[in-house]
């Protein structure tokens, strides 16, 4: 593939977006802050919410290798897959235990690789940088970054409803392992709205 077709294949992934369903938690970082999104990104990878999102896309790596054990010695095939399970359910376990800290529910977001907007309550400056997590449904993968509002939008007069504003963020800092989650889980999304279609 050409270098232009890979940079128009970027362009896009990173800017195709879905209406969804997600559990999302964020923080605002001041500008005075330790660290406001300088950290590398390994660190942002060891978030407790990142591990069952990057447990199987170790595994999605692994999976040629896995299938020639698999064809030589099925036993320890059967083993490692044994161990693969077990590393599933302690991930899961810790997804749970990071969305109880959350304390939120899911609501609508347009969601894409390259950023989410999302309805608050509360006005946002354009440019302020957040602390973002987000839970993607129903696999439960998690995602934490750092985001940084590119517009707010007021939606309403507050009457009747309490998230008047309309925030729009653009990832920061986040890696391609990390961007490519969110991609399979927009693509997937899409192609079963696609499949519902063209059931009816």
């Amino acid at each position: 593939m050409k270098h232009g077709e890979v940079k128009k294949e970027i362009d896009r992934r990173n800017y195709f977006r879905i209406d969804d369903v997600a559990i999302l938690h964020y923080r605002i970082i001041s500008d005075e802050e330790p660290g406001n999104c300088h950290c590398d990104e390994d660190q942002l990878l060891i978030d407790k919410l990142t591990l069952k999102a990057r447990f199987d896309s170790i595994s999605r790596e692994l999976l040629p290798l896995f299938r020639v054990i698999e064809a030589g010695s099925p036993e320890i095939a059967q083993y490692l897959s044994s161990i693969d399970k077990k590393l599933n359910l302690l991930s899961e376990y810790y997804v749970a235990i990071a969305m109880d800290d959350m304390d939120t529910s899911p609501q609508k977001v347009n969601l894409g690789a390259g950023g989410v907007s999302f309805s608050s309550p509360s006005p946002m400056m354009a440019g302020s940088m957040l602390e973002l997590r987000i839970v993607l449904l129903p696999e439960h993968y998690g995602v934490f970054t750092y985001a940084k509002v590119i517009s707010c939008v007021r939606t309403c007069d507050g009457a009747t409803d309490k998230n008047c504003y309309k925030i729009s963020v653009e990832y920061q800092r986040m890696s391609d392992d990390v961007r490519d989650i969110i991609t399979r889980h927009v693509l997937n999304k899409e192609q079963q709205s696609i499949s519902k279609v063209q059931t009816w």
